[in-house]
């Protein structure tokens, strides 16, 4: 988006972050405590971070504005991020002090006042770690933690795949919906429509093979921009996902039930959308970012945050 900047992110920001390892086991809570200042003059950004959980990253890295996108120029973070408005950014950077590869979206939710991100850090192709962030902008210079967002304990909930909630939030019976902002394959913004994703449980029975209970998820999704309305159902183990339906194949990796990341072809339009999504940790709203693509080349994206409605609850 010409012309933007991550004006929305300055600031100082608390976070407690849910830490899973390559097998979307729980590994505990990460504390995330982020000081970000600009210098407008410059054009940079500047963030502090202090990181501590089951791996731990303290110090600075700077940030050039470039407006579409931002590089990132170290010391502790490197690498080149798009800007996807004044909101949102998608970055694939490196971490030197661990020795990993970052894919990752943070998105300022539209009051300003909370993030959520997604981080999967690699070393090689070697999924490490994945990091599902929850951060409130600090108010309260004495605050010890974010408001509202429960320290888990690994070794209450570890071999939980939902963390200890009791349900998989993004999949559960009822409705997401909202506005998604459309952009093209220059991440122009071209508009926003209605999206709407409807969900319900089917059936569930033990894979012994895999010595997990295996759930069947019947999903209905309209609103798309690069494809047409879908219909399938997903299968889940509750660390990931996956789909070889007619019309739609593909699977993501699924992280307390509250994060998804994977890649889905739909077969009717040749395309493969990359869908990345984070639930708040009530349940209520997700942030979502979809990228679309016909072989490698980008077409364009969806993103935005939707809400949930209950089923059963009164639409009208």
């Amino acid at each position: 988006m010409k012309g933007a900047s991550f004006a929305k992110g300055v600031g100082e920001w608390i976070g407690a972050a849910e830490v899973y390892d390559n097998s979307g086991r729980f590994a505990g809570m990460g504390h995330d405590h982020r000081t970000v200042k600009a210098d407008d003059n410059a054009g940079t950004v500047t963030v502090a971070v202090s990181f501590a959980g089951p791996f731990s990253l303290t110090g600075e890295y700077t940030i050039v504005d470039h407006g579409s996108y931002r590089r990132y120029l170290g010391p502790l973070n490197l690498g080149y991020a798009e800007a996807l408005g004044d909101g949102l950014v998608a970055a694939h950077n490196y971490w030197p002090d661990l020795g990993l590869s970052q894919r990752f979206f943070l998105m300022v939710l539209p009051d300003g006042s909370k993030q959520l991100s997604l981080a999967l850090l690699s070393r090689g192709e070697e999924l490490v770690w994945t990091v599902v962030g929850e951060y409130q902008r600090q108010t309260d210079p004495n605050a010890a933690n974010p408001p509202g967002v429960p320290l888990l304990d690994p070794s209450e909930i570890g071999d939980d795949p939902n963390a200890g909630r009791g349900e998989v939030l993004l999949f559960r019976p009822g409705r997401w919906v909202g506005k998604l902002q459309h952009c093209d394959a220059n991440l122009e913004p071209t508009g926003e429509a209605p999206f709407l994703e409807t969900v319900n449980f089917v059936s569930g029975a033990r894979n012994e093979t895999r010595n997990t209970q295996q759930q069947t998820i019947n999903v209905q999704v309209s609103g798309l921009e690069f494809s047409a309305d879908a219909q399938y159902a997903l299968a889940s183990d509750g660390t990931s996902v996956w789909c070889a339906a007619d019309g739609l194949s593909g699977s993501a990796t699924l992280c307390g039930g509250r994060a998804l990341s994977g890649q889905f072809h739909h077969h009717g339009d040749g395309l493969r959308v990359w869908r990345r999504e984070v639930a708040c940790v009530d349940g209520t709203n997700k942030a979502v970012l979809h990228l679309w693509y016909r072989g490698e080349a980008l077409l364009g994206g969806s993103y935005g945050v939707l809400n949930f409605q209950p089923e059963g609850t009164n639409r009208e």
